[in-house]
């Protein structure tokens, strides 16, 4: 009997022994997770342990079904969120944006959730056809190229809008001429509405904007051939607006893969499907010209579902600047609506 109750004795240790042993595991796991993603302040409080951009890329960036942060098949080391509503909203300028990609400098590009201004692209007589000889008819249509020639990268000597190939070399119907002045959209957002941007203005990089003519609406090319026609010119700034084939690329909707089937004016176009950029109303000026033979044409993204075009001095078109946030920024928060990353940090 007293060898019996030994035995039970020592088997209630090892009970006992294990227990402890599984909680200490559990404990310590259950630490390491909390390590992982919170931090201790010195008052005790305990906050959120930020993620650096490179972090956001590594954790985030493997979506292959519905909402989240895809790989871009497109262009390469880009990571670009698709989806009908994605979990990419950041606090800036105390407003709510969103995170359109992650790009392959590290840095972030952004745009503004909601419409910052309702204004002609180029207003008429912005740029007077005497000194700009591309923008010929100006003075009665305004002019569809964003920037001055002498602010585009490498400063070309002339503003060619190439259709319907988008290669100089090809083109039968392109015209050219000089550009001194910035379109007028250009100069409001890049002097009052980026003025207005107080203590983080100190995030936001000059970066480069592809600022060329995608195909047109009767084109049979794809995403990567648009891409490579905007790439023609590109534009050193801070503020900007999105261009045609970024709003191409964030649906998840694979049956999306070029402009002529984005444009689709008869009907909604498939790339409105699940598109969290497509606007919910009105049109929204993209920083795409189109070829017009005024030179004055720029292509919008229309609520009802298609991109369409219209001259750079309609009144109508919203306004959602878009720029890139600096690459060593550290983030915190879900990229929830209601628990938006917010910028921390910065090295």
């Amino acid at each position: 009997m007293k060898k019996i109750r030994t035995n039970r004795k020592h088997r209630q240790k090892r009970i006992v022994v294990f227990l402890m042993v599984g909680l200490v595991c559990l404990f310590s796991a259950g630490y390491a997770s909390f390590s992982q993603n919170f931090l201790v302040s010195g008052k005790g409080t305990i906050i959120e342990k930020p993620i650096t951009t490179y972090e956001l890329r590594e954790k985030k960036c493997n979506t292959v079904k519905n909402d989240g942060l895809y790989v871009d098949t497109y262009e390469e080391k880009r990571c670009v969120y698709k989806g009908l509503n994605p979990d990419n909203y950041i606090s800036f300028n105390n407003e709510l944006w969103r995170i359109m990609n992650i790009e392959p400098d590290g840095t972030l590009k952004i745009v503004k959730s909601e419409s910052a201004a309702t204004m002609a692209w180029d207003a008429v007589g912005n740029r007077n056809p005497t000194t700009n000889t591309y923008c010929s008819n100006g003075s009665s249509y305004g002019c569809n190229a964003w920037a001055a020639t002498n602010n585009l990268v490498n400063s070309p000597s002339s503003f060619n809008l190439h259709y319907p190939n988008g290669n100089p070399s090809i083109d039968t119907g392109s015209v050219s001429g000089t550009v001194i002045e910035d379109a007028s959209l250009n100069i409001y957002l890049n002097r009052e509405y980026l003025d207005a941007i107080k203590e983080e203005s100190k995030y936001i990089v000059n970066h480069n904007f592809n600022i060329g003519t995608p195909g047109n609406n009767n084109d049979t090319e794809d995403i990567t051939t648009d891409i490579n026609q905007e790439a023609l010119y590109k534009w050193n700034g801070k503020v900007g607006l999105m261009n045609v084939t970024d709003i191409l690329k964030t649906t998840s909707n694979n049956a999306c893969t070029s402009l002529k089937i984005g444009y689709n004016n008869a009907s909604k176009s498939v790339c409105s499907e699940n598109n969290w950029l497509w606007p919910k109303t009105g049109y929204s000026w993209t920083i795409s010209p189109y070829a017009s033979s005024t030179r004055s044409g720029v292509w919008l993204v229309a609520s009802s579902g298609c991109i369409t075009g219209d001259g750079s001095n309609y009144s109508s078109g919203d306004v959602y600047p878009v720029l890139y946030l600096k690459k060593d920024i550290k983030l915190s928060g879900k990229g929830s609506e209601t628990n938006p990353y917010k910028i921390i940090d910065s090295e």
